[in-house]
């Protein structure tokens, strides 16, 4: 905790919840970070009543630190919640997998919308047998999970998995990669050797 500083801006990212509570940091004692919405809104928060698992994360030294915790508000109409840490783990951004710059377009829809028409398409990054790293669209805003196809090097079949948004910055989004077959990782892990090489 020692590494938050007064003002720094940090994420709450609830357990089993779409989007984040963007907060600044108004100060830290033990465990406990005492925080004010950058917003003022109430939508998310009122998920931290009476107090909800989550993360905390926040930019440390060109990493994200996530740290393992029970967020919560009371109910009044000051922007101040507390986040208290629970294991006292400072987890950095871990990357299983190398990841290697690739020419390739990503395709996100709504989860329950593959197929449809209606999607957001990106230029990727880079990319990992675990996650990927596309440019930033307004249409990746709104939501925290995504239904992605990969098109690779003139692929006609694409490479297809869901994507959990794992952090945001003013240019970029990242994703981490679930729920994808093993025949189409073996294929993203082949592209990636094969651009390796």
């Amino acid at each position: 905790m020692r590494r938050l500083k007064h003002q720094q801006p940090v994420e709450i990212h609830l357990d089993g919840a779409d989007g984040v509570v963007a907060c600044r940091v108004l100060g830290v004692k033990g465990s406990v970070a005492s925080l004010a919405r950058v917003d003022g809104g109430r939508e998310q928060s009122e998920r931290l009543t009476p107090a909800a698992p989550g993360y905390l994360m926040f930019e440390h030294r060109g990493g994200t630190i996530a740290l393992k915790g029970i967020a919560t508000t009371e109910q009044t109409d000051q922007p101040e919640l507390l986040f208290v840490v629970l294991d006292g783990v400072q987890l950095p951004e871990r990357r299983s997998a190398a990841r290697v710059a690739v020419s390739a377009l990503a395709r996100t829809f709504l989860p329950d919308d593959a197929g449809a028409d209606d999607y957001v398409e990106t230029p990727l990054a880079n990319v990992s047998t675990s996650g990927l790293l596309v440019g930033r669209h307004p249409g990746l805003d709104e939501r925290a999970q995504f239904r992605l196809e990969l098109l690779i090097d003139g692929d006609a079949d694409p490479i297809r998995c869901d994507v959990v948004v794992a952090r945001r910055t003013p240019t970029h989004v990242g994703m981490r990669l679930v729920n994808i077959d093993e025949a189409d990782r073996d294929r993203l892990g082949a592209i990636i050797r094969r651009h390796t090489a």
